[in-house]
């Protein structure tokens, strides 16, 4: 009995030390378990990073594929592939860009053509020639999901997501688009025709041929591909390495959302445009409300509400039913993928410089431009905002003009008192707020001005120049057009001209140069000094006398300098006749970091500042610059005036 209680006693220690071991475990489980959620807390970011790395890298490698497959195109035809080839088909009018029936006018378009390039001769066999891209006969081509045609960053690029083509939202969608996320670049010159007029110049706009008796269209911008229009590489003035041929888009978020369609020719489905300096569309991912310019997007704004397209980084604007503009869109963080023309792909951070973006999408930059450090180019953002800037609340609201003199050539110059007021005050009558970026700022003139009372004229520029470049050389009334102002010079052609007059012996005697006004100098000389909202009225109305002309409708005719009454500065056309050249770079966002005195514009840039008016934008308050122009590139309604320095 002994012995069995010995033997029992001895069970129990031992399963007493079991199950202590086990109460132990358990507690060394918790804490393996907390470890294990630790690990995983920690790895889990670098593992969704490795995975988007991944993914990332296959965006490139298609992206540099593609670029292969343009190469080879461009091998075999002797050309790059249009952008797409539009045709009218049963329509009358020939201003196809104006036609919502995209499904029946749209035909091949770039990918469509590359697709025996990327090992897809079986899928191009399939597309129907003879019919648009939204016959029945085509549906399998345009309904195929691409990976060669796919960022796999992109998420709404899926099989439930395809584009679903609807005219009229009280009808169902008539036709289905596989997704896609890569885009031809047509051009970031504006959507306005190519010159626009005397109250809003173009100064890059697209060029359109509508000729019904022909049957001919084509929709060009500034890219390497337009509508029905192909370019070779010998057409490129900027070099191959620092030209746009292909770049990012998004698929879009909901099947109404037509941008990101592989196989659809249209801007925002498989081509960016008009996402330059002169639109309110620029840059990659550009976050603007009223940003992308497509068919349909009211539609999507009905559907799914403007505080969606806002949340998923893809806003549209909901008035404009027609594909005017679309910007490289990407899921990817801060930035897109671009292929240039020599098939290198770069990532393109979201705050690149916008001039930079605007010329490096263009075949007309000159190749110097952008020859030099263009790695180093890319990695120079777009300065924040200085939420700091200069106002004072009361200024003189007259200040009178000193005396005027003429300089050897008869070139008449009012002398302007130093004085300081608010620059960019928008106009009255705009219906809202100026961009964050354009903030009213204090401005002094320190020290007097010698400012042209006029435009340069076409005579006063034969005379230093000894050519004419203006277009209107012959007005209605067949008058002679010496006193007209010049126009259709190039900013470059201006500061030759103030060069050249400088060195004219007469003036040298006289100790006189010249110069082009700052925007600073050129605003202060509109607005006669004073920090007053101008009263701006869109339709003609009083200006007919006044000349006034500036964002009006209808334009006016260009006329001789002078012919309307001067303002209290008395100087002519500030608000009228063609709009001029300033001295100063452009950046949109200047303004917030402007120095109080004597603002002389950002050190470099790419894009030079033309003005017409005492408001920037011209009427509207938004992100339009529409004259804004290369200093490499003219306009029939864009000349300049000069100031005159006095050396000591």
């Amino acid at each position: 009995m002994k012995m069995e209680s010995q033997y029992s006693a001895g069970s129990r220690w031992n399963h007493d030390r079991l199950t202590a071991r086990n109460g132990l475990s358990r507690i060394e489980l918790i804490i393996i378990s907390a470890l294990l959620v630790l690990f995983l807390a920690l790895a889990l970011p670098a593992i969704l990073s490795s995975r988007e790395s991944a993914r990332h890298s296959a965006c490139v490698n298609r992206l540099h594929d593609l670029g292969v497959a343009l190469r080879q195109y461009h091998d075999s035809f002797q050309s790059l592939p249009p952008a797409a080839n539009w045709h009218p088909g049963r329509y009358r009018s020939m201003m196809l860009n104006q036609n919502r029936r995209v499904d029946l006018l749209t035909y091949q378009n770039w990918a469509i053509l590359l697709l025996p390039h990327i090992g897809k001769s079986g899928l191009a066999d399939v597309y129907d020639i003879s019919q648009p891209i939204g016959a029945d006969e085509n549906t399998e081509i345009r309904t195929t999901m691409l990976d060669e045609m796919r960022c796999p960053s992109d998420s709404y690029n899926r099989l439930d997501n395809h584009h679903l083509f609807q005219l009229y939202p009280d009808e169902p969608p008539q036709v289905e688009f596989a997704r896609g996320n890569y885009a031809i670049n047509l051009g970031t010159q504006c959507h306005r025709p190519d010159i626009g007029n005397s109250s809003r110049p173009a100064g890059e706009g697209v060029q359109i041929i509508a000729d019904a008796d022909r049957r001919v269209f084509q929709y060009a911008g500034s890219g390497i591909a337009g509508i029905n229009r192909s370019f070779t590489f010998d057409d490129f003035q900027n070099g191959q390495s620092t030209l746009v041929a292909l770049e990012e888009v998004r698929a879009g978020i909901h099947p109404l959302d037509a941008r990101g369609v592989w196989s659809l020719g249209q801007i925002g489905g498989s081509i960016t445009s008009a996402h330059g300096i002169s639109g309110d569309d620029c840059g990659p991912n550009n976050q603007w409300a009223r940003s992308d310019d497509v068919l349909g997007c009211g539609r999507l704004h009905a559907a799914i509400g403007a505080e969606a397209l806002k949340e998923a980084r893809m806003p549209c604007v909901h008035y404009v039913d027609r594909n005017d503009q679309a910007t490289a869109r990407s899921m990817h963080e801060q930035g897109v993928n671009v292929l240039f023309l020599d098939g290198a792909v770069r990532f393109v951070n979201d705050q690149v410089d916008r001039g930079l973006w605007h010329v490096m999408h263009s075949r007309e930059t000159p190749a110097e431009i952008l020859s030099d450090q263009f790695e180093t180019r890319l990695s120079d953002l777009e300065p924040p905002l200085d939420a700091e800037v200069n106002q004072v609340e009361k200024l003189p609201k007259t200040i009178s003009p000193g005396e005027s003199f003429k300089n050897s050539l008869g070139m008449s110059f009012v002398v302007l008192p130093a004085g300081e007021f608010q620059m960019g005050i928008p106009d009255v009558g705009n219906g809202s707020m100026p961009p964050e970026e354009c903030p009213v700022h204090l401005v002094q003139i320190t020290e007097s001005i010698n400012m042209g009372q006029y435009e340069v004229t076409q005579q006063q520029y034969e005379a230093v120049m000894v050519n004419n470049p203006s277009f209107h050389k012959i007005n209605q009334l067949r008058d002679s057009v010496d006193h007209f102002p010049v126009e259709q010079v190039t900013w470059n052609e201006a500061s030759e001209f103030c060069q050249r007059l400088s060195e004219l012996p007469e003036e040298q005697a006289s100790g006189r140069r010249y110069r082009l006004p700052t925007e600073a100098e050129w605003e202060y000389a509109c607005r006669s000094g004073k920090s007053e909202a101008y009263e701006w009225i869109a339709a003609t109305k009083t200006h007919q006398q006044t000349g006034e002309n500036a964002g009006l409708a209808p334009p006016l005719e260009i006329q001789p300098v002078g012919s309307y009454s001067p303002n209290e500065f008395q100087l002519y056309d500030m608000r009228g006749n063609v709009f001029e050249w300033c001295s100063d770079w452009f950046d949109r966002s200047y303004y917030s970091r402007s120095p109080k005195k004597n603002p002389q514009g950002p050190a470099s840039g790419y894009l030079k500042v033309v003005r017409g008016s005492d408001w920037i934008f011209v009427g509207e308050v938004c992100r339009i610059n529409y004259p804004i122009l290369a200093p490499w590139k003219s306009n029939r309604f864009i000349g300049f005036r000069v100031v005159c320095e006095v050396v000591p």
